[in-house]
């Protein structure tokens, strides 16, 4: 048998077998021979080190075996070598020490200088794992100088680049640097076959100068270490991996949140095909902390509870255990829950006591600061802040010093020390701007512009909120859709500060663009900046994704009908009343959730691919021009209100073809908030009465009552600005918050209804207008094109009774033809929708409070959620009807974000929308569709043809014996979004 012949046999039986073989083959072997089965054998132990540690730690025992046999001390101490090796890759590292030791003094014994050294290699690994870094640095300088003096210069290196890990581990950075770099010219020294041992080298050092704060040198590294990691191909993607989760921990400590969770994402897919469950765990703890700066703090909590439970069934991972605690912590402090990150912080500390992980401990008191400020515990704030500066500073660690600076301003500020907190915050500016660290900048000079309005210096604070503002807009530059909704949740008080100091010095034009800035900036930016986001095929890496989104989106929609089906029990089909019962309706709301919240995290990765390259680098900042070109570009005898509230006080810019004014109502919010809460109460209770003909003496007192409700709103909104009105056609809407759910054209004068006075359209933001405008420009078409629009009318199982009618009186109108129930499919809006300049769907929506991704309408092959819509391309379409429950209904996400089904719509390129605000009566819908395309077709504008529509209605209910029904719950529910122009070429009435 040849030692290759008898190495096979040792990997295929089990350790008592093997010992057979060996007893029974060894006596006969050469000297030769012997030497090539220790060295089969070594090498087989050292390839199994990585992935399958106990088979080494057997394959040790082998050639501790083949020693005693042959009585070689020199195989004894490569057996005794390879043991320790395989406890240290089992994490027994107390135990593994002996084995160094002993393998080194054999070593020794038998005149073998550079086998002692060798030893060494293990043996300092475990030390730092030990804290015993002294017997660690002692070792690395003995065995380095007997690698130089025998000439094994990759040897000498390697030791360099230990040594140098258990300096940083220590937070001796410039000493680890030092020994990196030699450890890079010893390797190239040898000058072949380094380049990978190079690029380790570089990735380490650049773990260290990202330590120091010292970003771009480090991505510079790192990126080069990559590079050359990706010339090997699939043999080095994991090294490849972890180089670019290293970069995504720079790119999260600099506020560049997207692409950080971007590669972090490709990071922990690539660990988690190599079965590679710790490294998957690691990278999934790391990216709690971008998921904290995004405000997605439940997420955080939850991906951070779930790493600390796999690290807590490792033993000897204390500190991973630890870092996860301090993650949950900060979500707990976020969420108020001071008691449960206390206890969290409290068992971090314990977990990293002794174990010499001085920048973890650091870290620790810095989040007890955190937390006690948050608790107003300002003292005991302070005492842990001051302990985590110096520890930073001590490690250089200046990213963290940096915050714990600017924790000590707030303090300072707290207390009513002005001069100390300007001093730290100057400090921690300082450090923001040194290391690019965008998600710091913002806070500093938020911080100085409070500082300068306590002083009374209100040019100082109005510059430094605009400072404020523009470091927010750095920061949203580089994110991704729904992140940038989620990062601007708690930042309302810089853009209402910013907006405050701009009126007080006089600059109203200024005081729009902080208004406009916080409102629709997903939406405006994307459109702005043609940000293409839709799905496409052909991505192999991407092809997964897709894969399992369109799995998903099945589950989801099968779950979603057994919950809203329950929910609406009427008619019922016996395959749904099946589905009921095999699942039941609260397991199913579980399952349709997970499901959501998994599609919602899939959709996010492929925008990341998508748009990835996009936001690494940042746009333009906006200026005043933005805002100030919107007045000129208004039509004749038009009007635009913009609206925004700030505490409890709302103001109401007007812009007109003459310029920018804004009025403040003082006082005015807790009456609007009541009120509409009033009128919200009065058109629900008219919706549940109008289904029964006896009701139609309550029916009059509740109109006789939404008048009076109506007509305070129109004193709070209107009256301020009702003089501008008198010789206005048509008046723009821009709402605010709460105001986006109140339909201002029904609001009531003393006489009339606004939209009897003035034509009334209405922008989810002022800067969208020209968007919407020039798609309206564009999309406008000559009569016979008509025959392209696209009518679907589905009557959700006789349901919608009036919706079949509706539909097919306004594909009559178009001269197209109508699609009706099975017709009526999600599959064609998405083949016809391309080429029509008209899309009418009448049907079921719903608007989904709880998930507004989620809002959808529902079609006869299946539902068409909000958060596919963005998908669609509707370039062509001039006008999108929504003749639908709730479709106008949405969640206002960020400071004033509005979520829902319009948005999608919006981004899918329709120059306008016409969708609703409440579930409508629908043969009061089907009476309204059909007067309003009667005007459209006629030449009229759009915002006309709505506005004569319902004037029409009123009229003839008031003519009528259903009087009631001029209550706006009939009429209102319909509002114009996005372009108000003609839809047919020509000149518009």
């Amino acid at each position: 048998m040849t030692p290759q012949d008898l190495v096979s046999a040792l990997l295929r039986t089990n350790e008592e077998q093997g010992k057979h073989l060996l007893r029974t083959h060894v006596p006969a072997f050469s000297s030769v021979a012997l030497d090539r089965l220790v060295y089969l054998i070594k090498k087989e132990a050292d390839r199994c080190w990585t992935n399958d540690a106990p088979l080494s730690f057997v394959l040790a025992g082998y050639l501790l075996l083949v020693g005693d046999l042959t009585q070689n001390k020199y195989y004894h101490a490569l057996g005794l070598m390879a043991r320790g090796d395989a406890l240290r890759r089992m994490d027994r590292d107390q135990e593994a020490l002996p084995f160094f030791d002993a393998a080194g003094e054999e070593f020794f014994a038998a005149g073998d200088e550079v086998g002692w050294a060798r030893t060494r290699i293990g043996r300092i690994n475990a030390c730092l794992s030990l804290n015993r870094t002294t017997e660690a640095l002692r070792d690395a300088s003995t065995a380095r100088e007997i690698f130089m003096r025998h000439g094994k210069l990759l040897r000498a290196g390697q030791i360099d680049v230990n040594a140098a890990i258990v300096n940083y581990e220590l937070g001796q950075y410039d000493a680890a640097l030092r020994l990196f770099d030699r450890a890079i010219e010893t390797y190239l020294l040898h000058g072949e076959k380094v380049d990978l041992l190079v690029a380790r080298a570089r990735g380490n050092k650049a773990l260290t100068l990202a330590a120091m704060g010292k970003f771009r040198e480090a991505v510079a590294l790192h990126q080069l270490a990559c590079a050359t990691f990706a010339l090997h191909g699939e043999s080095q993607e994991i090294a490849v991996a972890r180089e670019e989760l290293n970069i995504a921990d720079i790119f999260a400590a600099q506020g560049r949140y997207s692409q950080a969770l971007q590669l972090y994402n490709r990071s922990r897919a690539l660990f988690q095909k190599h079965d590679m469950d710790f490294a998957a765990a690691e990278t999934a703890q790391q990216m709690c902390f971008c998921l904290m700066r995004l405000n997605r703090t439940r997420e955080a909590s939850e991906l951070a509870a779930e790493t600390a439970q796999f690290f807590r069934t490792v033993k000897g991972l204390g500190h991973n255990v630890a870092r996860s605690l301090m993650h949950q912590a900060t979500a707990a402090t976020l969420e108020g829950k001071f008691g449960d990150a206390e206890a969290m912080l409290k068992e971090a500390s314990s977990l990293l006591h002794g174990g010499g992980f001085v920048k973890l401990a650091a870290l620790v008191h810095l989040r007890r600061a955190e937390l006690y400020f948050a608790d107003q515990q300002y003292k005991a704030s302070l005492r842990e802040a001051e302990h985590a500066a110096d520890a930073f500073a001590e490690q250089e660690d200046l990213p963290h010093l940096a915050f714990a600076t600017l924790l000590q301003a707030y303090l300072a500020d707290a207390e009513g020390d002005v001069s100390t907190a300007q001093y730290l915050c100057d400090q921690a500016l300082d450090i923001a701007q040194g290391q690019g660290l965008l998600d710091l900048k913002y806070r500093c000079d938020d911080l100085l512009g409070q500082l300068a309005e306590k002083r009374g210096d209100i040019h100082k604070a109005a510059y430094y909120y605009d400072r404020a503002v523009q470091g927010i807009d750095e920061v949203q530059s580089r994110l991704v859709m729904e992140e940038r909704t989620s990062y601007l949740e708690d930042k309302g008080g810089i853009y209402q500060r910013a907006v405050t100091f701009a009126l007080k010095g006089g600059n109203d034009d200024q005081a729009l663009v902080y208004v406009e800035k916080a409102k629709s900036r997903v939406l405006g930016d994307y459109l702005r900046n043609n940000i293409d986001i839709r799905l496409r095929a052909g991505d192999k890496a991407g092809e997964a994704i897709l894969e399992d989104l369109a799995k998903l989106r099945e589950e989801q929609a099968w779950y979603s009908s057994i919950v809203y089906e329950t929910e609406n029990g009427a008619n019922l089909s016996n395959t749904a009343v099946m589905r009921m019962r095999a699942i039941g309706p609260a397991r199913a709301r579980q399952e349709m959730k997970q499901r959501e919240r998994h599609i919602e995290r899939l959709l996010e990765q492929i925008q990341l691919r998508s748009a990835g390259d996009l936001v690494a680098r940042p746009r333009r900042n906006w200026t005043t021009s933005i805002v100030a070109a919107l007045w000129p570009k208004l039509p004749p005898r038009a009007l635009m209100l913009e609206y925004y509230l700030a505490g409890p006080d709302l103001y109401i810019f007007q812009i007109a073809r003459q310029g920018i004014d804004v009025q403040i109502v003082k006082g005015a919010v807790p009456n609007l908030e009541r009120l509409m809460m009033l009128w919200g109460t009065n058109r629900d209770v008219t919706a549940q009465a109008a289904g029964s003909p006896e009701q139609v003496h309550m029916l009059a007192n509740l109109q006789a009552n939404s008048l009076g409700l109506l007509q305070r709103l129109y004193n709070l909104l209107i009256r301020p600005v009702d003089d501008l009105l008198a010789g206005c056609e048509h008046v723009i809407i821009v709402p605010y918050g709460m105001l986006h759910y109140l339909p201002f054209h029904c609001l009531f004068d003393g006489e009339r209804f606004v939209v009897e006075r003035l034509n009334v359209s209405y922008l989810p933001a002022s800067a969208l207008g020209d968007i919407c405008r020039k798609r309206g420009q564009r999309t406008q078409v000559k009569a016979a094109r008509l025959s392209d629009a696209l009518v679907l009318g589905h009557a959700d199982g006789g349901r919608l009774a009036f919706a079949e009618h509706e539909a097919e009186v306004v594909a009559q109108l178009l001269g197209t033809r109508c699609m009706l129930n099975k017709e009526a499919t999600t599959a064609l809006l998405w083949e016809a929708g391309p080429r029509s300049p008209l899309v009418h769907i009448a049907a079921h929506g719903l608007f989904r409070l709880d998930a507004p991704n989620f809002s959808h309408i529902r079609l006869a092959d299946r539902q068409l959620s909000a958060i596919e819509v963005f998908n669609l391309d509707l370039s062509a379409c001039s006008l999108l009807t929504l003749s639908a429950c709730e479709t106008g209904r949405a969640v206002i996400g960020g400071i004033d974000e509005v979520i829902g089904l319009g948005r999608g719509f919006f981004y899918a390129g329709a120059a306008s929308l016409l969708p609703t605000l409440w579930k409508v009566d629908d043969a009061s819908s089907a009476e309204l569709m059909e007067m309003f395309y009667r005007e459209l077709l006629s030449g009229a504008s759009k915002a006309a043809a709505l506005a004569s529509a319902q004037r029409a209605f009123i009229a003839r209910a008031r003519n009528s014996a259903q009087a009631y029904r001029t209550h706006p719950y009939f009429w209102a529910a319909f509002q114009l979004i996005g372009d108000s122009g003609p839809l047919i070429k020509g000149e518009a009435h």
